[in-house]
């Protein structure tokens, strides 16, 4: 009897060293893992973040260094004269307060509009819903280039040339802000606003009282969407608009091309790398409401 209950007792310790090393084993690919994700998502990151250092690098350089040495050759001197110079080779005050006046009407456009309009489509029954939904999910292969032309003739026959109402009224809705809203609507529990509306609430009630308050995720999103793409816009101001008071940021890059001298590579990079300051600070400051509004935000 003793020799059998010494060799389970054998039997039981093997047993446990064998988990034993099975868990560190699994424990030690499970770091390996993480290493190697990370590693991974460093690399990523450095090559997404290249073009930003190579243009910051490179805006501190005179011309001939620009593309004489390596991609991150450091300058010989740092000429931080070539920021002061490209703010006065063009009204670049006047430029960002163009810049800002119209992306914040944007933004502000495509909150009210595009919840409006995903709360309709998410919320609210009535007859051919989803056949409009995908008649504006269509528009989008629409591209810019076909409307551009008759967008301009309808802001010209308005007498808002050369204003910041013509670059405004085009952007105040987005059928991309309006899906991403829609999708993330309809993840708001249906129980929740049929109580609502039993409590005798209107449909706006529902969207301002109830709706928006629990989608200050996804309104962060679509606000860093809205803001970006009329930030960048180029063609559109440089259609509607003909005085340098009236132009964008954008287009002030413009003036660093001399005419007679080309391009003056470092006063442009220079350029370049304030005029998307205020893009890196805003994405800084949703960052955590954006990526998380990109998550809860999936197709239903």
């Amino acid at each position: 009897m003793n020799g059998s209950t010494g060799l389970i007792s054998r039997l039981s310790a093997s047993r446990n060293r064998i988990k034993g090393i099975q868990g560190s084993s699994s424990m030690v690919v499970r770091h390996l893992a993480s290493i190697f994700k990370h590693l991974l998502l460093i690399g990523a990151s450095l090559v997404m973040a290249f073009p930003f250092i190579w243009m910051f690098i490179s805006s501190l350089k005179q011309p001939d260094e620009i593309f004489g040495g390596g991609l991150l050759s450091l300058p010989s001197a740092w000429h931080w004269s070539n920021y002061v110079q490209a703010w006065h080779r063009a009204p670049f005050d006047r430029f960002f307060i163009n810049s800002l006046v119209v992306s914040v009407s944007t933004v502000a456009g495509q909150l009210i509009t595009c919840s409006m309009a995903a709360y309709a489509f998410a919320c609210v029954d009535f007859k051919g819903k989803h056949g409009w939904f995908l008649v504006f999910i269509a528009t989008t292969m629409i591209p810019f280039e076909s409307t551009m032309i008759p967008s301009y003739l309808v802001v010209k026959s308005l007498g808002l040339i050369n204003t910041h109402l013509a670059l405004i009224l085009p952007g105040l809705t987005s059928v991309f802000g309006i899906f991403l809203l829609r999708q993330f609507f309809l993840t708001i529990p249906k129980d929740l606003l049929d109580a609502a509306k039993i409590d005798g609430c209107s449909h706006f009630t529902v969207l301002f009282r109830i709706v928006l308050p629990l989608s200050q995720t996804i309104l962060a999103t679509l606000s860093l969407f809205a803001f970006i793409h009329s930030w960048n816009n180029y063609l559109w101001p440089l259609l509607v608009t003909n005085t340098t008071q009236m132009r964008t940021v954008q287009i002030g890059l413009r003036y660093m091309i001399d005419k007679e001298l080309g391009t003056q590579w470092p006063q442009l990079l220079a350029a370049s790398t304030f005029v998307i300051l205020p893009i890196l600070a805003l994405f800084l400051f949703l960052q955590k409401y954006f990526v998380r509004g990109m998550v809860t935000s999936g197709l239903k």
